[in-house]
C-alpha cells in the first residue's frame, strides 16, 4: 500500500513537476511494485509450501493420533480384560485367604489341643510317678557332660559298696586339709542280734527216754524272740486313812496321802493309757475307731467319745509347753516355714461337704532342731501375721506370695528354698530333658555337692560362709546368666518355662543362703517333719473341729521335736505328764524335749529313737 500513497502524493506534486520526471518516477514506482510483487509472490510460494508441509504433518499427526487411539483402545480393552482377571484373582485370593484363616485357626486350635494334650500327658505321668514311683528326688550322675557345656558336676570320689560304711577323718597337712577315707565292710546276711536288755525266760527241755547212766555235759540254747499280748490291769492307789486325835481328845483329824499327780482330774485312765492312746494316734497314725477295736479284743470296752475326750485333754495339758516351744522358735532369729492342708469337720454348712480345708503351718529352727506346728483356718496374710507377729530374723520359705509379702517387713530377711526350684526342674525332665538335666547336673548338683563337702569336712559356720562365697555364689551367678538366655527360648506355660521363670523370680532369695554359713540351703529337713501330717491325713482323714486341729498341732510339735533329738516320744510323754501338774511355771521350759532330762524312777527311761 505504500506505492499507492506515493502515487497520490506524486499526483499532488505533478502540478509542480515535469512530465519527464513524472515518467521516471512512474518507472521507479513500477519497478518497486514489481519487486514487491516478486517478493510477495516468493512469500506466497513459501506460504503454500509451508501450508502443504503443515497439511502433510497434520495428516501424519492425525494418522499417528488415530494409531495411538487405536493402540489406546486396544490397551483399554487389555486393561479391562486384566481388570476382570484381577477381580477374579482378587476374589480367588480372598477365598484362599479365608481358607488360610480358617486353616490357621484350626492349626492354632490343634496346637492348643496338642499343648493341652502334652500337659495332660505330663500331669498323668507325674500322677503315676506320685502313685507308683519313688518319692526320692536323688539323681545318680552317669558321668556325661551336659548338652550346653562340657563342665562336669563336682564329685567327692568316695568309692564304697552298697553294704559298706564310709568314715571320714581329718588330719592337718602343711598347706591344706587332707581327707582320709576308711571303709569298713558290713557283714552281709546271717541272723540279726536281739535287742539288749530284754528279759529272758528259760524253758528246760529234757530227753524223755534218758538212760540211768547218762551224764549231762552241757546244754544247747535256741534263742527266739517272744511276746505276751498286751497286759491290762486295774491300778489301785490304796491310800491309808488315819485318825489323829486332838490334844483334848475331843476331836479327830483325818490324815490321808494325796493322790499321785495326774494331768486330768478324776480321770479313770492311768497316764500309761493316755500315753498309749495318744502315741498310737499321732505317732503310729491309728484312727480312734481302730484303737477301739483293738482294745475290744482284749476285753476293754471304752466308748469312742471317751477315747476322743482323753486324747484331747491330754493335748490340752501340754498346751502351756507348746506356747513355750513356739516362743523358743520365734526368738531364735532363724525360722524355716511351710504349710500343708488339714481337713476339719464343719457342721455349720447346710449344703455340700460337711468339712473344710484347714491349714497346718509348721515352723522349725534347724540349729536348735525344734519344730512347732500351728493350725489356722485359712492360708492368707492374716493367718501368717498371727503366727509370725513380731518375728525378726531370717525366714526361709517356698515361693508362696504370702511369705514374700511378710519377708519385706523391716527386720526380716527372706530366703527361698533351693530344693523347691530344683524340684521344678526334676518335674520338667519329661518335657525338656536337655535343659532340665543340664540345670540339675551343672548347677544344682555342684551346689549340693559343696554343702555335702562342708558336712563331711565338719567345717564351722565361718568356714562354710567362706566356702559358699568362694564357690557357690559364682556358680549361682553363672546359673542366672544361663536362665536369662534360656527363658525366651522356651514355650510359655510349659514345665521347663515354669521352672526357669520360678527360679528367676525368686533368685534373690535363693542366693541369700551364701551370706552366712548358719543358714540352710533348703527346707528339706522341715518337709520331712510334715510327713507325719500326711500319714495322719491318709488314716484318720480329718479333725473333728478347728479346736481339734489346734490340739493335733500341739502333739505333732512334740512328736517331731522328740524325733529330731533322738528321744522316744512315749518315754518323754509319760514322764512329762507325771511331772507337769506339780512343775513350777518358771521351770516348765525344762520339760521341752530339747531341755528334757528324765527323772522318772519306776521305769528305765531310754533316749534311743524308736
Amino acid at each position: 500500500m505504500a506505492w499507492v500513497l506515493r502515487f497520490i502524493i506524486s499526483m499532488k506534486q505533478a502540478h509542480r513537476k515535469s512530465y519527464k520526471s513524472l515518467y521516471q518516477d512512474s518507472l521507479h514506482q513500477h519497478a518497486d511494485k514489481d519487486a514487491v510483487l516478486a517478493v510477495m509472490q516468493q512469500q506466497l510460494t513459501q506460504l503454500f509450501h509451508e501450508r502443504n508441509l503443515y497439511f502433510q504433518q497434520s495428516r501424519d499427526f492425525q494418522q499417528q493420533l488415530a494409531d495411538e487411539k487405536q493402540v489406546t483402545a486396544m490397551q483399554q480393552q487389555t486393561i479391562l480384560g486384566q481388570t476382570v482377571i484381577n477381580n477374579q484373582q482378587r476374589e480367588l485370593l480372598h477365598e484362599q485367604q479365608g481358607i488360610m484363616d480358617s486353616q490357621q485357626k484350626e492349626l492354632n486350635k490343634n496346637k492348643q489341643e496338642l499343648q493341652h494334650l502334652h500337659n495332660l500327658h505330663y500331669e498323668l505321668q507325674q500322677l503315676k510317678n506320685k502313685i507308683f514311683g519313688i518319692k526320692s528326688e536323688k539323681r545318680h550322675l552317669e558321668g556325661q557332660p551336659g548338652p550346653f557345656s562340657p563342665v562336669k558336676q563336682l564329685s567327692l570320689d568316695l568309692q564304697t559298696d552298697a553294704w559298706g560304711e564310709c568314715r571320714i577323718s581329718r588330719s592337718e597337712v602343711a598347706g591344706h586339709l587332707r581327707v582320709v577315707k576308711t571303709i569298713t565292710p558290713k557283714k552281709c546276711g546271717g541272723r540279726h542280734d536281739f535287742p539288749e536288755g530284754l528279759e529272758e525266760e528259760v524253758i528246760m527241755v529234757d530227753v524223755t527216754d534218758k538212760p540211768a547212766n547218762a551224764r549231762c555235759v552241757g546244754h544247747v540254747d535256741q534263742r527266739q524272740l517272744a511276746c505276751d499280748p498286751m497286759r491290762w490291769y486295774i491300778k489301785v492307789n490304796r491310800r491309808l486313812v488315819y485318825m489323829v486325835p486332838s490334844e483334848d481328845q475331843l476331836h479327830y483329824k483325818q490324815l490321808i496321802a494325796p493322790l499321785p499327780a495326774h494331768p486330768i482330774d478324776k480321770c479313770k485312765l492311768d497316764i500309761s493309757v493316755l500315753v498309749l492312746l495318744t502315741i498310737d494316734k499321732y505317732r503310729f497314725h491309728l484312727p480312734l475307731w481302730r484303737q477301739q477295736q483293738r482294745l475290744h479284743q482284749y476285753g476293754i470296752d471304752l466308748p469312742y467319745s471317751s477315747i476322743c475326750s482323753v486324747i484331747n485333754r491330754t493335748c490340752e495339758a501340754l498346751e502351756p509347753l507348746w506356747y513355750l516351744l513356739l516362743k523358743e522358735i520365734m526368738v531364735s532369729g532363724l525360722v524355716s516355714m511351710d504349710e500343708t492342708t488339714y481337713r476339719v469337720l464343719d457342721n455349720s454348712k447346710k449344703k455340700g461337704k460337711k468339712s473344710h480345708i484347714g491349714w497346718m503351718w509348721v515352723a522349725m529352727n534347724p540349729i536348735q532342731r525344734i519344730v512347732c506346728f500351728m493350725y489356722q483356718h485359712g492360708r492368707g496374710k492374716k493367718d501368717i501375721d498371727s503366727i509370725l507377729h513380731g518375728f525378726k530374723g531370717h525366714l526361709m520359705t517356698d515361693g508362696y506370695g504370702v511369705y514374700k509379702k511378710y519377708g519385706k517387713q523391716p527386720g526380716v530377711t527372706h530366703l527361698n528354698c533351693l530344693s523347691h526350684a530344683r524340684r521344678l526342674f526334676m518335674y520338667a525332665k519329661d518335657n525338656d530333658a536337655a535343659r532340665a538335666n543340664y540345670a540339675l547336673d551343672q548347677f544344682f548338683g555342684p551346689l549340693y555337692g559343696i554343702e555335702q563337702e562342708c558336712k563331711l569336712l565338719e567345717l564351722d559356720y565361718d568356714a562354710i560362709t567362706d566356702k559358699r562365697q568362694a564357690e557357690s555364689k559364682p556358680l549361682l551367678m553363672d546359673f542366672k546368666k544361663w536362665l536369662d538366655v534360656q527363658l525366651p527360648q522356651t514355650i510359655n506355660r510349659t514345665p521347663i518355662h515354669k521352672a526357669i521363670a520360678y527360679t528367676l523370680n525368686h533368685f534373690e532369695g535363693l542366693v541369700r543362703y551364701t551370706d552366712d554359713g548358719i543358714l540352710p540351703i533348703d527346707n528339706n529337713e522341715l518337709e520331712g517333719q510334715i510327713r507325719a501330717i500326711a500319714l495322719g491325713r491318709h488314716n484318720h482323714l480329718f479333725a473333728g473341729s478347728d479346736r481339734g486341729g489346734e490340739l493335733s498341732a500341739i502333739i505333732y510339735s512334740f512328736m517331731a521335736t522328740c524325733k529330731l533329738h533322738n528321744i522316744n516320744p512315749s518315754y518323754w510323754l509319760s514322764d512329762v505328764l507325771r511331772r507337769l501338774p506339780g512343775q513350777p511355771e518358771n521351770k516348765l521350759i525344762e520339760l521341752l524335749p530339747q531341755f528334757w532330762k528324765p527323772v522318772t524312777q519306776n521305769k528305765k527311761i531310754s533316749t534311743q529313737s524308736a
